[in-house]
């Protein structure tokens, strides 16, 4: 398995892209990544799950989570890969509840059908802003913000639908704790002070916010505060340590010591290799 890092200019994209039988390994990234299925059909691995993909089908990827693709031979596959990071859906009203479905969606299916009205609306949001880019629209990055914004609000409707029939209440309040700490790891997080707000036992919460995110929450908050100093990395100049403390980690040896665990190399090596040069 090896760790893909997508060289986004900006902190979203839609890319129009063309695939055949190739093969290659489980992958993770850091951004979080929409699927849209346009032609001919592909299967989808994520972890010891597969999927197989039909025309109009939509596909969530969970940052950190190692997924896999494959065409089926002589037909090859055109798809719509949204791509982007936290940050500027975490600047809406509500953001943090838009990002729920990539971060407490595990167990749940990465599938949302296509014959769906969800994935319905997806797929033309999605070639909606691929054509803004295409066609030089005026302001089509602008364009392609609001379709995201249209997309996402459509994963929060079929996720939302999901979860009522696959959870009950109580499942569902520690997921809004999940959106809590999205929107607020930069800050001192303490899980059992989370179990109490959520109203419900410690074990009880650890146990669910495990089966909903993969995590514990001291984990969690670290992959979230690795996955903005990643995105800094790339795209700011700010030093090493200004990057620590904007990702919210209380020390250099803390961030350093987390960066490596999630990429498998130093903050500075992560730079050299990914930073967009203006």
């Amino acid at each position: 398995m090896y760790v893909e890092q997508l060289r986004l200019s900006r902190s979203f994209a839609f890319s129009r892209v063309w695939g055949s039988d190739e093969e290659h390994d489980l992958h993770v990234h850091d951004c979080l990544e929409i699927g849209v299925l346009l032609d001919h059909e592909l299967e989808y691995r994520f972890g010891d799950r597969i999927y197989h993909g039909r025309p109009g089908d939509v596909f969530l990827c969970r940052p950190f989570e190692p997924h896999w693709s494959y065409a089926h031979p002589d037909k090859p596959f055109e798809a719509i890969l949204v791509l982007f990071t936290p940050s500027p859906v975490l600047k809406l009203p509500d953001g943090s509840r838009l990002l729920m479905p990539f971060y407490a969606g595990r167990g749940m299916s990465p599938l949302i059908p296509g014959d769906t009205t969800y994935a319905k609306a997806i797929a033309k949001a999605a070639r909606s802003a691929a054509e803004a880019q295409e066609q030089g629209q005026t302001a089509w990055v602008t364009r392609q913000y609001m379709h995201l914004i249209d997309i996402l609000l459509q994963v929060d409707g079929f996720f939302s639908d999901q979860m009522e029939q696959a959870a009950p209440r109580r499942t569902n309040t520690i997921a809004e704790s999940v959106g809590y700490i999205v929107s607020h790891y930069l800050e001192a997080i303490d899980g059992d002070e989370l179990a109490r707000r959520t109203g419900v036992g410690r074990s009880f919460y650890y146990r669910e916010f495990r089966a909903l995110t993969g995590l514990s929450p001291h984990d969690f908050v670290n992959q979230l505060r690795v996955q903005s100093a990643m995105d800094l990395l790339r795209i700011s100049e700010y030093s090493i340590i200004e990057i620590a403390e904007r990702s919210g980690f209380q020390s250099l040896s803390s961030f350093n010591k987390q960066f490596r665990a999630h990429t498998g190399c130093s903050p500075r090596d992560y730079r050299n290799r990914y930073h967009l040069v203006p």
